[in-house]
């Protein structure tokens, strides 16, 4: 195993031994049963945090995992995990990018970024603007464009275009009828199209809330497929060329959505979801082993449990290529992940200290029967 430590007795949790697993059926396996690996990456003074969510690239110097946020690019050597690369960028002025700490995209080209919502800027790894642009606007119905905040919605390079989801902060009755959520914007010509869907009809009883009303989406560039999570559908709506349809993706436990309610402060209208209620949270495919990951918040934990493992009780749907289901985890914590050439590696926070986190490579082959 790469870097394999047993740190500190909370992380056997994570790092039972796979001996047991061998005698499991794949219905029967647990998270703990997947784990095969763990990357170690390191932290130092100049960096506050690491993301759940990575970028891996190979270069002509090597393999690197890259990771963005509050305008500072980091690159960490792979499967090492030292940090052997950083870039600060400008917040404003000629080179500046604005500060959206969500939607980006890196790239052998640069990086991506919205700023100011409807901002599409490219920079180099140096600090420097290539190219900006600005991206469409909506149509009244809409009321407003959401380009840059929303989180599960990266956006996507896909030859010259980028795919860009714009993703409601809350949905209105108003918006029902509007179909352009996802933007294909090309950036030889500045020319768009969109993909289409409409939200489903269960969406009208949480209007007005921030938890139960955004969308997340998962583009896959080998097929140009796109898939639509919403937080309160059982399923995914699946998007070709071709046609749309619904892909049966439920967890086994029982949902009961809970209706988030809105507060007049004064002139201001205080937005307040249910924070106990349930949702489906991002989706995800990993190349390696084909597998569709579906995650959902399935409600809160007791609060005994709560310092350790976080408020929410969390699950992890997998689907394969064909989304026939292969099963469904119980998730240590509301994490992310990210795919590399070797397979999916999962967040299970800080190692011992604050210096290092973890990340724990996923065979998802052994829930295939």
């Amino acid at each position: 195993m790469n870097r394999l430590r047993i740190l500190a007795p909370v992380l056997a949790f994570f790092f039972l031994s796979c001996e047991s697993s061998e005698e499991k059926s794949p219905s029967n396996l647990s998270f703990d049963d997947l784990i095969v690996d763990t990357l170690v990456l390191e932290k130092d003074e100049t960096l506050a945090q690491i993301s759940s969510t990575l970028t891996f690239m190979e270069t002509d110097s090597g393999k690197f995992l890259f990771d963005f946020q509050k305008l500072q690019l980091v690159g960490f050597s792979y499967p090492e995990g030292k940090k052997v690369f950083e870039q600060f960028y400008m917040r404003e002025g000629p080179d500046g990018i604005g500060d959206s700490p969500f939607k980006h995209a890196i790239t052998e080209e640069g990086i991506f970024v919205i700023a100011a919502n409807t901002k599409l800027i490219q920079a180099d790894f140096k600090g420097n603007v290539l190219a900006r642009w600005e991206l469409p606007g909506v149509p009244a119905e809409r009321l407003y464009v959401n380009y840059s905040v929303v989180p599960f919605n990266p956006i996507t390079r896909i030859g010259k275009e980028l795919i860009i989801a714009d993703v409601p902060f809350i949905l209105k009755e108003e918006m029902m009828n509007y179909e352009n959520w996802i933007l294909r914007y090309n950036l030889e010509d500045q020319t768009s199209s969109h993909i289409q869907f409409s939200f489903p009809e269960a969406s009208k009883e949480h209007y007005d809330d921030p938890n139960l009303g955004p969308y997340s989406h998962y583009f896959n560039p080998a097929t140009e497929e796109a898939l639509i999570s919403f937080p309160i559908s059982d399923s995914l709506l699946l998007i070709s060329d071709d046609e749309k349809k619904w892909i049966a993706a439920s967890t086994d436990e029982r949902l009961e959505f809970l209706k988030g309610r809105t507060d007049q402060q004064g002139e201001y209208t205080v937005f307040l979801p249910d924070t106990n209620s349930p949702r489906y949270t991002w989706i995800k495919y990993d190349p390696v082993n084909k597998v569709y990951l579906r995650q959902v918040i399935t409600g809160t934990r007791p609060e005994a449990e709560r310092e350790e493992k976080g408020p929410y009780k969390v699950r992890l749907i997998v689907l394969d290529e064909n989304f026939e289901k292969l099963g469904e985890l119980d998730m240590p914590r509301n994490g992310n992940g990210f795919s590399t050439p070797e397979g999916f590696y999962y967040a299970i926070g800080f190692l011992g200290g604050e210096e290092e986190v973890g990340f724990v490579r996923l065979d998802f082959s052994k829930m295939r029967k």
